[in-house]
């Protein structure tokens, strides 16, 4: 009879685990009344493509909610407080027409433009959502032919960058590719897939 605590119990209870190089990232561009224009890189022709393919590292977004301590005869009580949804930031390939990069600096520029310090586009117009998918190694095939299998989706609802960072020049930097940080913010994010049957999902049943 195996042990509870053998190295085969833990591989069936782990299963494949999951792996983080396995994930994919979408957003759509602002689009209504602006100028903006979407980038769009040569072989990628899906809608969307250029964020999934020149992502290269990104996070499932934290979930945290505040507490409230109410003093009590020399003791304090924690009840639950409101949630908190902190920035999110994803790292991105640069391409050598440095459309993914422009293309971000022109949605922070709908936001809030270098010279007027006014926005130029509705502010509903430059929120867009994001999504962040887990995928499995293990699954087998998904939706298409050639997709893995999607366990888990977060979805960052109204998202817009606050950031574009600097990226750093040197004569002496070879063999990289050259990389930048966007940084988001957003109102809430919900979630869905996978088998815990604890869905977060909104209103709108995305």
């Amino acid at each position: 009879m195996a042990s509870p605590l053998g190295i085969l119990e833990f591989q069936k209870a782990i299963r494949g685990g999951v792996r983080p190089n396995l994930f994919k990232v979408e957003h759509a561009w602002p689009a209504g009344d602006t100028d903006l224009t979407a980038p769009s890189l040569s072989g990628a022709t899906a809608s969307g493509a250029e964020v999934t393919y020149l992502c290269k590292s990104a996070a499932l977004p934290a979930t945290n909610i505040g507490t409230v301590e109410l003093p009590f005869r020399g003791r304090v009580i924690k009840v639950p407080g409101d949630r908190t949804y902190e920035t999110w930031t994803a790292t991105f390939y640069m391409d050598d027409a440095f459309k993914i990069r422009s293309a971000y600096e022109k949605w922070i520029e709908l936001t809030n433009a270098v010279d007027k310090n006014t926005a130029s586009a509705d502010i509903i117009d430059t929120w867009e959502d994001i999504k962040i998918t887990q995928l499995d190694k293990f699954g087998g095939q998904g939706k298409a032919d050639g997709e893995l299998k999607e366990l888990r989706t977060y979805r960052l609802a109204s998202a817009f960058p606050v950031s574009v960072s600097q990226i750093s020049l040197a004569y002496d930097n070879n063999d990289s590719y050259e990389e930048f940080d966007v940084e988001f913010a957003y109102q809430y994010h919900t979630s869905y897939g996978g088998d815990g049957g604890n869905d977060t999902v909104d209103s709108t049943g995305s």
